[in-house]
């Protein structure tokens, strides 16, 4: 072997020698330094941090996993909270461009973004991206509530500011996609809910400011015309004029109503008979009611809404209204007695003004007691009080001597010479 490659060869072998030394000193000072931190050795442990720092960076992410630790610790003994940000913030930063594979972005950009929001390092802009970037490249991995609210409240400083070209629009946008989130996390993670639902009461409260009917009506009308036929559109803007309660006006109507022409359902045909009925215009109401008992597939869901207005128009003593009502509900589901026993009592109310003498009068009792019976037989939950509403109707019907005294012996018909129309059949004695 010539001289110039022994040298070669003497070289390699003391960098390998300086290496591996090297090596076992990393090493051997990250084992002592994880054993400090795991035992809240932190005095002892801030030095050795600092050495693998500086000369093993890239030895192993463990650096930088008990290093946060350690760090934070540090974070809240310091009078300088911005100084042990800063040095926080550099570790992460570390961690990411060294072992990205160990470090999810979701996790630990917004890590960063939050220590520089809370102790005011740089601009808000600054501040905002850590927050953004997380959310565009690992979506997934954002679940921190918190960190999530601090992305929201930065956009909207920057909306406030004026000089960020953010508009109005646009903060709504990111306020609906951050709220969908929030809502995500809360459904993953039940635990989280009281926190997660204070956090969107900030968010509201933020948006309440700005998006008001005066504000959002005419941006919204702006976009109707581009948007006519845009049924994911639709929703989303129907939805923010309802939320805000701006249901009132033309545009929010005229939304529904494109909704519905669209894709008609029965939750549209009943919301646009409510929105009809409340502002009066009854004939339309109508139309979208009976539009509604038509669509309407859940036979509970059509049963209430119908006995719902049974009892409106009851108290409005549109009695033979009410009736058409119950026995629509009645119809509707047939094994719930709710609608039979407003039906009889519907009836019991009506002694007085169907039939020409006390006995005729009386005799509607009969019809109520059998009605209320009919609600026990089909429907086992209301039986007990079906047979207690009956029993009391038979108390106040002509009792046998009333119907001797009439000479009736039973099978008899007597006109219903009111609203309920038909006869009543005499009970046989």
């Amino acid at each position: 072997m010539n001289t110039k490659n022994t040298v070669k060869v003497t070289i390699l072998c003391v960098l390998t020698s300086f290496f591996m030394k090297a090596q076992h000193t990393c090493n051997e000072t990250l084992s002592l330094f994880a054993e400090n931190v795991k035992t809240k050795q932190y005095a002892e442990a801030s030095p050795q941090l600092k050495k693998l720092q500086k000369d093993c960076a890239s030895t192993n992410y463990v650096i930088y996993a008990y290093g946060e630790r350690l760090l934070n610790y540090e974070l809240k003994q310091a009078s300088d909270k911005k100084q042990a940000a800063s040095s926080l913030i550099q570790l992460l930063k570390d961690r990411l461009k060294l072992f990205p594979e160990k470090t999810k972005k979701g996790q630990f950009l917004p890590k960063i973004g939050a220590l520089m929001t809370k102790y005011n390092i740089g601009n808000i802009a600054e501040q905002y991206k850590w927050f953004d970037d997380a959310f565009t490249q690992d979506k997934e991995n954002f679940t921190n509530p918190l960190n999530l609210y601090y992305y929201f409240e930065l956009y909207y400083k920057m909306y406030e500011a004026g000089t960020y070209g953010i508009s109005l629009e646009k903060l709504i946008e990111k306020y609906e996609i951050i709220k969908e989130k929030l809502a995500a996390e809360k459904e993953k993670a039940p635990k989280n809910t009281e926190a997660i639902e204070k956090l969107t009461t900030n968010m509201n409260v933020y948006i309440e400011k700005v998006a008001t009917c005066e504000t959002l009506i005419p941006m919204l009308q702006k976009k109707y015309q581009e948007n006519a036929t845009n049924i994911a559109w639709l929703r989303k803007a129907a939805g923010q004029l309802d939320a805000k309660k701006c249901d009132d006006g033309t545009l929010f109507i005229q939304m529904v109503e494109t909704i519905d022409s669209i894709e008609p359902n029965a939750n549209s045909k009943f919301y646009l008979y409510q929105i009809h009925s409340r502002k009066g215009n009854h004939k339309k109401a109508q139309l979208y009611l009976d539009a509604y008992i038509q669509l309407e597939a859940d036979p509970s869901k059509k049963a209430a809404f119908l006995n719902k207005l049974g009892k409106t128009s009851e108290k409005n003593n549109q009695k033979s209204k009410a009736r058409s009502y119950y026995l629509q509900a009645a119809k509707a589901d047939p094994s719930s007695g709710r609608a039979y026993l407003n039906l009889a009592r519907l009836y019991g109310s009506s002694a007085n003004v169907c039939g020409t003498d006390d006995f005729s009068k009386r005799a509607i009792y009969w019809k109520a007691a059998e009605t209320a019976r009919k609600a026990g037989n089909v429907d086992t939950t209301v039986k007990g009080e079906a047979s207690g509403l009956a029993a009391t109707y038979m108390q106040s019907a002509p009792s046998k001597t009333d119907i001797f005294k009439k000479g009736y012996k039973g099978g008899e018909k007597i006109l219903m010479n009111c609203w309920v129309g038909g006869h009543v059949i005499v009970p046989t004695l």
